[in-house]
């Protein structure tokens, strides 16, 4: 303690005895003395303040001094203990000086968090170090950060499993441990705090043997990513009890079992739900026309059967459906057309015996159709020219014939990617092809079209990828 701190701690010391000696022979604090005390204990706090500050300082650059050395850093260097708050990138501090905040996404820091004293920062809230190089494990001393209201540690090289004491962060608002190669059951300690909204532990290595088990509802979650796992089982008991859960993504494990018709009743506030690439199985349930809320619906790469459900036309807040490379069979309800908000419509693959209905070209918003590798028959129906925002459109692998409307490519000008082989189409190439400007990849391969190729094709100064082969195409091919 330097000369300044125990000058404040005597005179503290001094006012606090005589303020007792007040209170023994019963005489109250003089208006001289109120003002007095009050002066000394800013002072106090000034002293304290001067004191915390290089505590701060130090536990940063020993941490720093544990890093690969980084110019992201440089402005961290024993300057006075005010710079920490004033001039180091990535800090924030309070009023009192104390160390609130470490933002240092993307910094490319490489080294592990062995070296960083938890204890030396207590008022920090914040703690972002996403999309880094940090490697190691999670050290189990981060739950000494009792302020800690957000945890960022996502799409880093993390390995080991997530410190149970994780759990005794009562503050923690928002934790992102998410891309990294985190091992071990997901702890149940988790599901305990308070006040956490923002979950997210996808794309690690994580499992459900035993703890997972144990978790209770987590009436506070907003948002829940457990995608890209090891997570086998049914669906998640406690989940269907944490009511508020609006962005839901179990993607990418294997789960199984039939989704739950119970979804609207317990998970009524759903706007994302993803379930894709998993084992689920049974029929799309048709309580999911009660999730009113529900925006964007990926069950595509299950087990479902039952065919494509009428119901999902009534969902008309729906922006992205995506089925694909189920085994539903039946065909595509022409009530899907009266989705005017969607954007992504994925059923591929999903053993589909049909036509293309028309009224898909009522989806003016539709942005990326997938209809690959399906049993569809009959002609492409010059009515989807009315799917304006068009980018993306796939038919291959199908049984289409007739010709390919031409109107398709004056209707859609953000067209990047066209892909159609597969098919029996017939007929020319349409000249009309050279208006999609922003074509990138054209797929016409394996179909039974003839002539010349039109030399409007030449104008397709963004075309990375064509194949016109196995056709009856003749003449020259256009410069």
């Amino acid at each position: 303690m330097d000369g300044s701190n125990q000058r404040a701690n005597i005179m503290l010391q001094r006012v606090m005895t005589s303020r007792a000696e007040h209170a023994v022979r019963g005489f109250p604090l003089t208006g001289m003395t109120r003002p007095a005390f009050a002066l000394l204990l800013l002072v106090l706090a000034a002293a304290t303040t001067v004191t915390a500050a290089p505590l701060q300082a130090d536990a940063l650059l020993a941490w720093k001094a544990s890093l690969a050395a980084s110019p992201a850093l440089s402005s961290w260097t024993n300057a006075t203990p005010v710079s920490v708050c004033s001039s180091w990138r990535g800090v924030a501090c309070d009023a009192a000086g104390r160390v609130t905040s470490l933002k240092l996404r993307g910094l490319g820091l490489n080294g592990t968090l062995d070296a960083l004293d938890a204890a030396a920062l207590p008022a920090l809230a914040v703690l972002d170090l996403n999309d880094n190089n940090i490697s190691g494990v999670i050290p189990a001393s981060l739950s000494r950060l009792r302020s800690l209201a957000a945890l960022d540690l996502g799409s880093n090289w993390l390995n080991g499993s997530i410190p149970p004491q994780l759990g005794d962060l009562s503050g923690l608002v928002d934790l992102r441990l998410y891309n990294n190669n985190l091992a071990g059951d997901i702890p149940h300690q988790l599901s305990r705090l308070p006040g956490i909204a923002h979950l997210d532990l996808g794309s690690n290595y994580l499992t459900n043997q035993q703890d997972y088990r144990r978790f209770t509802p987590m009436p506070t979650v907003t948002f829940l990513s457990l995608y890209l796992n090891y997570l086998n089982g049914s669906f998640p008991e406690f989940i269907l009890k944490s009511g508020n859960i609006t962005y839901l993504d179990l993607s990418q494990n294997t789960l199984s079992g039939p989704i739950p018709e119970s979804l609207p009743e317990n998970l009524p506030n759903l706007v994302c739900f993803n379930l894709s690439t998993n084992a689920f199985s049974g029929r799309i349930p048709t309580s999911l026309s009660m999730l009113e809320k529900l925006q964007d619906l990926r069950v595509s790469n299950n087990n479902l059967t039952g065919g494509i459900p009428e119901f999902l036309g009534s969902m008309s807040q729906l922006r992205g459906l995506e089925l694909g490379s189920n085994p539903l069979g039946g065909s595509i309800p022409p009530v899907l057309g009266r989705l005017e908000m969607l954007q992504r419509l994925d059923i591929m693959n999903a053993g589909l015996v049909s036509t293309i209905p028309p009224e898909l070209g009522n989806l003016g918003n539709v942005n990326s159709m997938e209809l690959d590798m399906n049993q569809l028959t009959g002609v492409l129906p010059p009515e989807l020219s009315g799917m304006r925002q068009m980018r993306e459109f796939g038919i291959s692998s199908n049984k289409l014939t007739g010709h390919i409307p031409p109107a398709l490519f004056t209707s859609w000008p953000e067209l990047i990617s066209f892909q159609v082989q597969n098919n029996s189409f017939s007929g020319r190439i349409p000249p009309e092809l050279g208006k999609a400007a922003k074509l990138q990849i054209l797929y016409l391969f394996s179909n039974n079209l003839v002539g010349s190729i039109p030399a409007e094709l030449g104008e397709l100064v963004s075309l990375e990828q064509l194949d016109l082969s196995v056709n009856s195409l003749t003449g020259p091919i256009p410069s």
